[in-house]
């Protein structure tokens, strides 16, 4: 039944373009005439724009004639707005202008001009572009949109993100699955190598959401990519902006942001500082079961934790850029970042073990202290040609960045008899990664194209860990050779890819297939064992989209993609920050592959915009946490534990369904909510056990932003997260609410900003792990509830009247002329 549905689905995609394999393909044309206010005299020589509705990029454009005439030719299908302009008069924007398959020619008849000698109330018409906007292909969060980006990290930010979740830790899942590509500017980036959460938002325009990415990108993240397009000002001039922010619980951060463009030169700087103070808790109760040789329960104990733990991260970013324009048609581009800070945390931990009446046989606490020091660089060069031909374009980028982590953390664990045991680990962290990369796009009529291009990449993860031990005899640190590892990794990854494209009437298509070959080395130094892990992958993509009108789009496409393991989970180092629940890597683990369908519909109703995704993932040799239950031995007690690593599953199989819209109320009210809903399905095979898992998840999001008035919003956002599962036991589900507020001062040049993140205090993350002998349920919580007071003021703002007039005579200049 799921295959003669899905085979009908794909029938009515193909069927118009099975009618129209020889009908030429639909070309738009707007025309109207500009007129002078009452006198409605022509207005000649003016410049009229076209701008796509969805994001204001530049479709196509032409100058009205003596008699104020003008045609805009050769415009494709969709919802745009038309902006007229002329030195002497305020800009005019036309909104709403739809050109479809049953009417592609749009006239627009006498559009009126007031002359700005008479400014008595100048009024001008924009529109805002909405937090979160649906296309078929991904999904685009407006971060400049978000009153959370005022103070917050990125992990906030995404909490509003439809089919994303973010953990305890600042990791990010998609649609259940933690294996997401991260992006910067569509590079891998020093930045990537973070967690959500040590990235100010602040520095982010956009986050896009790509589930199911075409051959072009790398197909590595089976649950898709997340693509932070940086700030950065593209207007004539100079243009900055200053902000500082003050959270409880000491939370801090600053930041500068400097942008110039003059002539072939466009710069661009910054400089931020971030301190982020986390206090939270834990506590959890495992029930450890032993069997006797008939297999039954023989006897029960248990093991009750408590922990807290505090943490101040603070950290400086410095970043430049600069794109010089050789030629009209050759720009070169460079830009650099540089991040160090240091982490300072402690974490305590009580343990009460209880025998099978739940009486006390001991007590144990174990003191953590940690602090590390990191150092992030990422260096790029660009190089970006067109040609006379529009469309016709050759990049190419070197991209070199690396991360260097040192930490040091020293344990203390006082136990049974008052025996203290005294240990420290030393850990020296590197990840390089070297990039060189080049795309190519060459169109072959208006509505067909061909695009290849290569990616190479080299990248080491070094960890060398060492570990010792308190002698109480001498009263000195000892090496302990067993449990301190020097692990190296190298990976080489080499790939080309070829997509074609090609439209008949309303029909588009896509193909695409991506060859890559891979070379693996596992170098575990300490006992020299070298595994070498070498594999060659095709990735073939497929997408076809059906624009039924402008008001009416729906899309298929499928893809495969591939998640290879990275350093800690391969690296074979024991964490034992918590003896009794340690955890290591598995240097044998296999990449895991996956296929991805998904059908994704998008309808319009003017301003209104719903986005529905039927989705569906298969994967093989899937990467899960398993945990087995060990005997630890403290002052010589066998005290029962669990411990952690990395296996590849049998299979894994998804699927779902997420609904999106954007709802604008009033002019001063909208709305933007989606809900997220699919299936999990694990099965695999250890030894002679068979484990499988199954679990219906769903998770809600809602934003309200709303302009009391002029110049104020208020902004509402909050999620709910069902339970979903793992191999062994499931996330519990979580909700949170927050509040912003901002409110534009100094003639829109400065704001001011409040925001109360998870009003109620209901942000935590519980689990529940069982497996053959266990059985955990733990709680864990940070300080989430904080209230943040920022101040932004910004140099030459958009938000100035004055300012805008003069950006509107800027870019009628020259300088717009040239195509860069």
């Amino acid at each position: 039944m799921k295959t003669a549905s899905f085979i009908l689905c794909l029938l009515l995609l193909l069927s118009p373009l099975l009618r129209a394999q020889n009908q030429p393909a639909a070309s738009g044309r707007i025309s109207g005439t500009l007129v002078q206010g009452q006198t409605n005299t022509p207005i000649g020589f003016a410049n009229v724009v076209l701008l796509s509705a969805s994001d204001s990029s530049l479709v196509t454009g032409a100058t009205s004639d003596v008699e104020g005439r003008f045609v805009l030719e050769r415009v494709p299908l969709g919802r745009f707005i038309l902006r007229a302009s002329l030195v002497g008069y305020p800009t005019r924007f036309v909104p709403d202008i739809a050109v479809t398959a049953a009417n592609t020619a749009v006239a627009l008849g006498s559009i009126a001009m007031k002359a700005s000698a008479t400014r008595l109330s100048e009024v001008e018409v924009t529109t805002e572009r909405a937090l979160v906007e649906y296309n078929l292909d991904k999904k685009v969060v407006n971060v400049s949109q978000d009153i959370a980006a005022q103070s917050g990290s990125v992990a906030e930010v995404m909490q509003n993100i439809p089919s994303v979740t973010v953990d305890i830790d600042g990791n990010v899942s998609m649609r259940g699955s933690s294996n997401v590509t991260i992006l910067v500017d569509g590079k891998r980036s020093a930045l990537s190598n973070l967690t959500m959460d040590q990235i100010p938002a602040n520095l982010i325009e956009s986050i896009e959401i790509i589930t199911n990415p075409s051959s072009k990108y790398n197909p590595e993240g089976t649950s898709g990519i997340i693509n932070l397009v940086l700030k950065k000002e593209k207007k004539p001039g100079f243009y900055g902006s200053a902000s500082v922010t003050a959270g409880t619980y000491d939370n801090y951060n600053t930041s500068l942001n400097l942008n110039y463009r003059y002539y072939k030169w466009s710069l661009n700087g910054g400089y931020d500082f971030r301190q982020r103070t986390r206090p939270g808790f834990s506590n959890s109760f495992t029930t450890n079961s032993y069997f006797d040789e008939a297999g039954l329960v023989d006897s029960t104990s248990y093991r009750q934790q408590e922990g807290d733990r505090n943490s101040t991260d603070i950290s400086h970013n410095f970043r430049f850029g600069a794109d010089y324009y050789l030629t009209p048609r050759h720009t070169i581009s460079a830009s650099a970042l540089y991040r160090f800070g240091k982490d300072e945390g402690t974490n305590n931990i009580y343990y009460r073990f209880l025998d099978a009446n739940s009486l006390v046989t001991g007590t144990s606490l174990r003191n953590t202290d940690e602090v590390e020091d990191e150092q992030a660089m990422d260096l790029t060069l660009g190089y970006r040609q067109t040609f006379e031909r529009k469309g016709q374009e050759l990049t190419a980028d070197l991209v070199f960045n690396t991360n260097v982590d040192d930490e040091e953390s020293n344990f203390s664990e006082t136990g049974f008899e008052d025996l203290t045991e005294v240990q420290q680990t030393l850990v020296d962290d590197s990840n390089t990664e070297f990039v060189a990369k080049a795309d190519y796009v060459h169109p072959l009529s208006e509505d067909s194209r061909f695009e290849t291009g290569f990616r190479s990449t080299y990248e080491r993860l070094d960890e060398d860990s060492r570990f010792f031990n308190l002698n109480n005899a001498t009263g000195a640190l000892e090496y302990d050779l067993n449990q301190s590892n020097h692990f190296v990794y190298d990976e080489m990854v080499h790939a080309v890819y070829a997509n074609y494209s090609n439209k008949f009437k309303t029909i588009s298509y896509q193909f695409g297939l991506r060859a890559e070959q891979t070379f693996t080395t596992s170098d575990q130094r300490t006992q020299d064992i070298v595994t070498d892990n070498n594999y060659f992958s095709l990735f073939p993509t497929l997408f076809i989209t059906n624009d039924f009108d402008a008001n009416n789009k729906v899309q298929f496409s499928y893809s495969r993609r591939i998640n290879r393991p990275r350093s800690r989970f391969l690296n074979p180092f024991v964490d034992r920050s918590d003896r009794f629940n340690v955890d290591y890597g598995n240097p044998n683990l296999k990449p895991e592959f996956v296929n991805s369908l998904e059908l994704g519909y998008i309808r319009y109703w003017g301003n209104i915009s719903l986005n529905s995704t039927v989705f569906y993932r298969h994967t093989t040799d899937e990467i899960e946490r398993f945990r087995t239950p060990i005997i630890i031995v403290s002052n010589g007690d066998s005290i029962p534990g669990t411990e952690t690593t990395f296996l590849n599953l049998s299979s894994n199989a998804s699927y779902g369904v997420e609904l999106g819209i954007n709802y604008p109320v009033t002019n001063w009210w909208r709305l933007n909510g989606s809900v997220s809903g699919f299936r999990t399905q694990l099965s695999t095979t250890q030894g002679d056990t068979e484990l499988s898992n199954s679990q219906l998840s769903w998770n809600a999001k809602a934003n309200s932003n709303m302009t009391v008035w002029k110049d104020m919003d208020i902004q509402l956002s909050a999620f709910y997260r069902a339970p979903s599962a793992d191999i062994q036991g499931r996330m519990e589900q979580m909700f949170s609410t927050d509040l912003g507020v901002k409110k534009d001062v100094l003639k829109g040049n400065g704001t001011i900003s409040l925001r109360v993140s998870d009003i109620f205090n209901t942000r935590q993350f519980n689990f529940l792990s069982y497996g053959p002998g266990f059985r955990t349920e733990s709680e864990n919580r940070r300080q989430s509830r904080i209230i943040y007071l920022g101040f932004t003021y910004r140099l030459n703002s958009d938000n100035n009247p004055q300012n805008r007039r003069q950006q509107n005579n800027q870019q009628e200049g020259p300088d717009e002329e040239m195509e860069y």
